[in-house]
């Protein structure tokens, strides 16, 4: 037989009998109260005719059964009540059977009762079938909530109605109205056999999807305690990784300071302290993802100085832009200058440095800008723009999916895939939103809008210690000297001299960084050395040098900064001498350099 021709079987779960009757029990016992209800409402009725035909002994029996009843009845429910247990646990079957007996024993009080009253209407001689009418439906009650349970619907069902029936056969005229009671009867108990069929189907299934369930909220349990277990152990990982790849870095910026100036070597240790930092922040990425996956991620909105944020990521790459020949702009004209960003610093710099870190990694040539702008009256809008080779839309989908990288744009670039995921869902958890605009070709425009609170008070700028060393050498006095440069190597030559000297020196890579620094802290001299200044040739060049310094002079309220350039070949001089700027012909010593800063 062929397989499409193969007749359909459907597996049917396996039946527990024990589980079968624990539900029986139960879902009868819930019936209690309404089966009360039901004998209750029927006894007035039944009391008022009894009134008119039944001699008063009969009517006193017929309350005392009910009292008594009512009585044990009570009792052998709260004796049954008191032996049940959980839903999802399948009881001993002494339990069960003591149950059954309490529960078997309450239904037959019932039926005695039943059979009784039935015997005294029957003995009450005129109009007696009335009564036994009234006894029948009373016996298809008992059937009805003996359904829940088979052994009771086939046992106590049939005695249930055995009485009426055989009191109608009694009394004259009633064999007419006895066949119409066993019919009813047979009926009632068909019925019944029908509905607890499809109880017992009921009850398996309730019982298999508590099983479920509980094995579910145990999976659940186990795997939150293996990821709380895995994050534990990557953020032990990590933090010892860490620790070893800022070790390797300090060691190479030192063997940067102390090596020797040939390009090739300085590229080696370039390379190397580039790929311990690439390591840390893939490090870094893969730990925030999972952390951020299990939502064990701790997000702390406060006022931001988003400026000072901006100004800091773009001094963070400056060294990177400036070595792969790229210009890195920063735009904060339209900065409010009243309210501020409410996020989480540290998430929003991490978030802005990851986009930069991208827009420099993977443009060859021309430029990269961070932008800040106001896209609504409370959004704060920061563009990282680049020049690099642009994406289509669906490589722009598929930018900020998780472990994806874009195959065109990849080659050559090592990385993750989880750096724009892990921002996209750090933003949310900031009220704010990410995207990209982007051209083939042309470049791309990555955006993150951020909430952003006119009324809000930004974080005052903390204050540099600018307290004089006392000078080493004992000769001429201790300065305090923002050194602007974008070489790491010859800034830390020239930091070290300056130190070695005992003046207190302030580093910075950018300018828009030196001005933020010359606003904290009074300043005796400014140091420039980056590279030949070749600004100066063209006009445009010398408007924004001049704007530069003339905003680096106004900073300092109390005393004139002496503004200096190191020149490489001695370029331009004549025109830096115009603007103010006092020339340093290299190579200088550190006895020269010393003389021009105090002179």
């Amino acid at each position: 037989m062929s397989p499409q021709h193969q007749p359909l079987t459907i597996d049917t779960p396996a039946v527990d009998e024990a589980v079968i009757l624990d539900y029986g029990l139960r879902a009868q016992a819930r019936m209690l109260p309404y089966a009360l209800g039901f004998f209750g409402v029927g006894l007035p009725p039944y009391l008022w005719a009894a009134s008119y035909f039944m001699p008063p002994a009969f009517i006193v029996l017929s309350l005392t059964l009910f009292a008594v009843n009512w009585g044990f009845f009570h009792y052998l429910r709260a004796k049954s009540r008191a032996l049940l247990t959980p839903e999802d646990q399948v009881p001993p079957p002494s339990l069960l059977t003591r149950r059954m007996v309490y529960q078997g024993v309450s239904g037959a009080l019932w039926v005695m009762g039943l059979m009784v009253l039935s015997y005294v209407a029957a003995r009450s001689g005129h109009n007696a079938h009335i009564f036994l009418l009234i006894c029948a439906g009373a016996a298809v009650g008992i059937i009805f909530f003996c359904t829940p349970v088979l052994r009771f619907l086939l046992t106590l069902g049939p005695l249930a109605a055995a009485g009426p029936v055989i009191g109608l056969k009694s009394v004259p005229g009633g064999q007419d109205l006895s066949n119409l009671a066993i019919g009813g009867m047979a009926l009632a108990l068909a019925l019944g056999f029908i509905l607890n069929r499809h109880l017992r189907e009921h009850y398996q299934l309730a019982h298999d999807q508590l099983q479920l369930a509980k094995e579910r909220n145990a999976a659940v349990d186990t795997s939150e305690s293996l990821s709380a277990s895995k994050i534990a152990l990557m953020h032990t990982l990590s933090d010892e990784l860490r620790a070893g790849l800022k070790g390797l870095s300090a060691s190479l910026h030192t063997s940067l300071t102390q090596a020797s100036r040939a390009p090739a070597i300085r590229q080696h240790i370039y390379s190397a302290l580039n790929e311990a930092q690439h390591l840390e922040n893939m490090l870094v990425t893969t730990l925030d993802n999972d952390t951020a996956e299990q939502g064990l991620m701790q997000i702390t909105p406060e006022a931001l100085d988003i400026e000072a944020i901006c100004v800091r990521v773009i001094e963070d790459f400056s060294a990177q832009a400036t070595a792969k020949g790229l210009e890195l702009a920063l735009n904060l004209e339209a900065v409010p200058h009243k309210g501020a960003v409410m996020a989480d610093g540290a998430r929003v710099t991490q978030i802005l440095s990851h986009l930069v870190s991208n827009a420099l990694a993977y443009t060859a040539r021309g430029r990269v800008e961070l932008k800040v702008s106001m896209s609504a009256q409370d959004v704060l809008r920061v563009d990282v723009l680049d020049t690099g080779p642009g994406l289509d839309a669906d490589e722009l989908d598929q930018a900020f999916k998780a472990h994806t990288r874009i195959a065109r744009t990849a080659a050559g670039h090592s990385g993750a895939g989880l750096g724009l995921s892990l921002s996209k869902r750090l933003i949310a958890m900031m009220g704010g939103r990410i995207g990209a605009d982007s051209t083939v070709g042309l470049g791309s425009k990555f955006w993150v809008e951020l909430v952003f609170d006119r009324e809000a008070r930004r974080p005052l700028k903390p204050v540099e210690a600018t307290a004089p060393l006392d000078s080493r050498h004992g000769s001429g006095a201790s300065l305090r000297v923002l050194l602007l440069s974008n070489d790491s190597l010859r800034s830390a030559q020239l930091r070290d001299s300056l130190e070695r000297l005992g003046h207190k020196c302030l580093t910075s890579t950018t300018r828009e960084r030196a001005l933020s620094l010359a606003g904290k802290a009074e300043l005796d001299a400014c140091l420039i050395a980056t590279g030949a200044l070749n600004e100066v040739a063209d006009a445009d060049g010398r408007e924004t040098l001049e704007t530069f310094l003339y905003r680096l002079r106004t900073s300092q309220s109390e005393a004139a900064i002496q503004i200096l350039a190191l020149l490489p070949q001695g370029d331009h001089a004549d025109t830096l001498r115009e603007m103010g700027v006092k020339p340093l012909i290299l190579p200088q010593s550190e006895a020269d350099l010393n003389r021009a800063l105090l002179g």
